[in-house]
């Protein structure tokens, strides 16, 4: 992916659609591009993540942002399984269970934050991103 330090131009769309994205550590993708306004270091499970939204808007990311920024189910459906595959990620290298649980409380904080939307609640994010993750342990 290439990476460009400036604002992605579907920023305006994300402000207006109730979304509140923190620049200091937001990244976003569109295409093959990755967005960093902050032009901080961008770590490799968030690399992982946004690998995922780069494929699930394949060759046409307008029709993607169009449907993301109108649909909040759609958004939630698409940040989980970036999610999940960034907790797989995470999960590979960190064996611990309760820093697993740890970051997975994270994620979901994400997940259901003002970046968002608040869309979803936190343990309904949890549920969702675990159980879409390849990890064995299923959240009830």
């Amino acid at each position: 992916m290439k990476i460009l330090n400036e604002l992605p131009p579907i920023y305006d769309s994300l402000i207006q659609a109730g979304m509140n994205p923190d620049l200091r550590s937001t990244v976003f993708t569109y295409g093959d591009i990755l967005y960093n306004p902050s032009g901080r270091l961008i770590p490799d499970y968030l690399i992982k993540h946004e690998e995922v939204h780069s494929k699930q808007q394949g060759d046409n990311p307008d029709v993607w942002w169009d449907r993301y920024l109108q649909d909040p189910y759609f958004r939630i459906e698409q940040e989980t399984e970036a999610y999940a595959r960034q907790y797989d990620f995470i999960c590979s290298f960190e064996h611990d269970r309760n820093k697993r649980a740890k970051i997975l409380w994270q994620l979901s904080a994400s997940l259901s934050g003002p970046m968002y939307g608040k869309v979803i609640v936190l343990f309904a994010a949890m549920k969702m991103i675990k159980n879409t993750s390849s990890q064995k342990l299923v959240v009830k």
